[in-house]
C-alpha cells in the first residue's frame, strides 16, 4: 500500500520535473502587410483606401497576403455631387501571395426623390497591387467607410 501511495506523489511531480510547468506562454503572431497600389495616371475623383482623411495618399496596411487565394474588397461610401449616395468598391483578387488585380469601379445605390444619378462621372481603373511584408505595428486599414468629407449632399 505504501508503495502505492509514493506512485501517487510521484506522477503529479513528473512535469516538476522535467521543466514543463516552467516555460513562458507562446504569443500569437499577427503578421501585417503594406499593399503598394499601381495604377495608370488618368484624371477623375477617387474615393479610394489609399488615401488618408485628407486625401493623402498612403499605404494600406492588411492582416493577410494573397496566399489565401482570398479576394478583398475596400469599399468607400459616399455623396456625389449629384445628390445620390455612391459606393467605391475595390477589389483585389490574389494572383500571387505578393501580388493582387486590382479593379476600381463606383456604383451608385440611392438616390433623393425625382434624381438620377450622373453615371457619366464614374472613373474606372485598373492596376495591380504589390504586398510586402511589414515590421511594425500599425492598424488594419479598414473594409468599409464612408469617404471622408463626403457624407453629405454638396
Amino acid at each position: 500500500m505504501l508503495e502505492g501511495v509514493r506512485a501517487l506523489w510521484i506522477v503529479p511531480l513528473i512535469p516538476l520535473l522535467l521543466g514543463s510547468s516552467e516555460r513562458a506562454p507562446q504569443r500569437l503572431e499577427i503578421r501585417k502587410y503594406r499593399l503598394e497600389l499601381h495604377v495608370p495616371d488618368q484624371n477623375g475623383i477617387y474615393f479610394t483606401a489609399w488615401s488618408d482623411a485628407n486625401g493623402v495618399i498612403n499605404d494600406v496596411i492588411a492582416d493577410h497576403d494573397g496566399s489565401d487565394g482570398k479576394t478583398v474588397i475596400y469599399r468607400r461610401r459616399l455623396v456625389w455631387y449629384d445628390r445620390c449616395t455612391w459606393d467605391a468598391t475595390e477589389k483585389l483578387v490574389p494572383t500571387a501571395p505578393d501580388h493582387y488585380k486590382y479593379e476600381y469601379r463606383e456604383t451608385p445605390i440611392s438616390c433623393p426623390p425625382g434624381v438620377t444619378a450622373d453615371t457619366a462621372a464614374a472613373t474606372p481603373r485598373d492596376g495591380d497591387v504589390q504586398v510586402f511584408p511589414l515590421d511594425q505595428d500599425k492598424p488594419v486599414t479598414p473594409l468599409f467607410a464612408w469617404a471622408h468629407g463626403w457624407d453629405k449632399p454638396r
